[in-house]
């Protein structure tokens, strides 16, 4: 009896700690971000974001090469939150006036509101976004 009482609690304890979302700091209305101890660093970072088609996250390979610029970092229960600056090699915007909010994956030109973080200045293109630097607001 005392040991399926054991086994059972122990099953019950591993499904709630399985469930539990990815913890943030902060009480803000969707502007914390994430506690440094739940975010990997960049090189370890499990998904990246395309700046060439930022709507999407994509999980990392990491036995392939990303080509183009990109953000690593970690999907979280407030969206994506970067891990470093922008990687890999592209073309830079000259006047960043645009942003890309990557929260929630959506890029904003000038004059759409204020961004919140973590954002990228940059501008706008046909395709996605071109970065002004490498970057990334977070505070």
């Amino acid at each position: 009896m005392l040991k399926s009482t054991a086994v059972a609690l122990s099953l019950l304890l591993t499904v709630a700690c399985a469930s539990n979302p990815t913890q943030t700091s902060g009480t803000g209305a969707g502007t914390a971000a994430p506690s440094a101890a739940a975010l990997p660093n960049a090189a370890d970072a499990p998904e990246f974001v395309l700046l060439s088609s930022p709507n999407q996250v994509r999980t990392y390979d990491f036995s392939k090469t990303v080509y183009g610029l990109h953000v690593r970092g970690s999907m979280t229960n407030r969206g994506f939150w970067p891990a470093g600056e922008v990687q890999g090699r592209g073309s830079f915007c000259a006047d960043g006036k645009d942003w890309l909010s990557l929260s929630e994956l959506k890029v904003y030109k000038a004059g759409e509101g204020t961004p919140k973080v973590p954002y990228v200045l940059g501008c706008a293109t046909n395709s996605g976004f071109q970065p002004a630097s490498r970057a990334i607001v977070t505070q």
